[in-house]
């Protein structure tokens, strides 16, 4: 019988869990949340610094594109040479990729 009640408890434990992962998944608001707004021109979008999307982020091609052409506008006063290099290289992939799969 205690074998039950404990199979029981885990169960409902691994369902509250579960749930908890799924609400949170459906409040998510973006890739900076409702915080987003608050993300000044003088601070770095690491998202695509770092090269990978971000789990949350959902943006298109085009909006990464968009993205990368803002931070790259920001300059040296928010970005160091060898960063402003990497996401000028991000953009020339983008672009050159899209070119190739339009042919």
């Amino acid at each position: 019988m205690e074998r039950i009640a404990m199979l029981i408890s885990v169960m409902a434990v691994s369902v509250l869990l579960s749930a908890i992962t799924i609400l949170a998944a459906d409040n998510s608001q973006g890739t900076f949340g409702k915080y987003g707004s608050l993300l000044s021109s003088h601070e770095k979008n690491q998202c695509l610094l770092v090269a990978k999307n971000c789990a949350t982020d959902t943006s298109t091609v085009m909006q990464r594109v968009y993205d990368l052409r803002t931070e790259i506008a920001k300059g040296l006063a928010v970005y160091t040479p060898d960063e402003l290099k990497a996401l000028k290289e991000q953009l020339k992939w983008i672009v050159s990729d899209s070119r190739n799969d339009v042919m």
